[in-house]
């Protein structure tokens, strides 16, 4: 029995042909309070009413639309406060790492182990060199 695999599973369904859910949702929510804020102060003049009203309607558009570089405005604002707020600056020192102990001594009898039978192996393989090439020539 074979069974279809969804592909592209990273992209979201569309519900209108310009808007994802998500959108959607970022939309009615942000479209809701920039109603209420109205609401509340429509009885003062548009001076009053106006900035609050624009800036949050701007933020929710940009919230719900705005891709940087490929990356959404709200993941974007994050990574920035994440890059100002960590140390950005990395320096390379040679052999910083941790040194245990324990391990230490156990790694220079091994070390020792490895080096002399490299050199046995390094001398077995020029003699068996040396007989392929007798070999070869005769």
């Amino acid at each position: 029995m074979q069974f279809k695999v969804p592909q592209n599973v990273q992209i979201e369904d569309r519900i209108l042909p310009f808007m994802t859910l998500r959108q959607f949702v970022i939309v009615g929510v942000g479209g809701g309070f920039t109603y209420l804020i109205y609401l509340m102060l429509e009885q003062q003049s548009s001076q009053v009413w106006m900035p609050p009203v624009f800036a949050l309607g701007l933020l929710t558009v940009a919230v719900a639309f705005l891709k940087i570089r490929g990356i959404p405005f709200v993941s974007f604002i994050l990574l920035l406060f994440e890059r100002y707020l960590n140390e950005t600056k990395r320096v390379w020192v040679k052999s910083a790492g941790d040194v245990f102990p324990q391990s230490s001594a156990f790694d220079k009898k091994q070390s020792n182990a490895t080096k002399t039978a490299k050199k046995t192996k390094s001398k077995a393989s020029i003699d068996e060199v040396e007989k392929l090439s007798k070999i070869l020539d005769s």
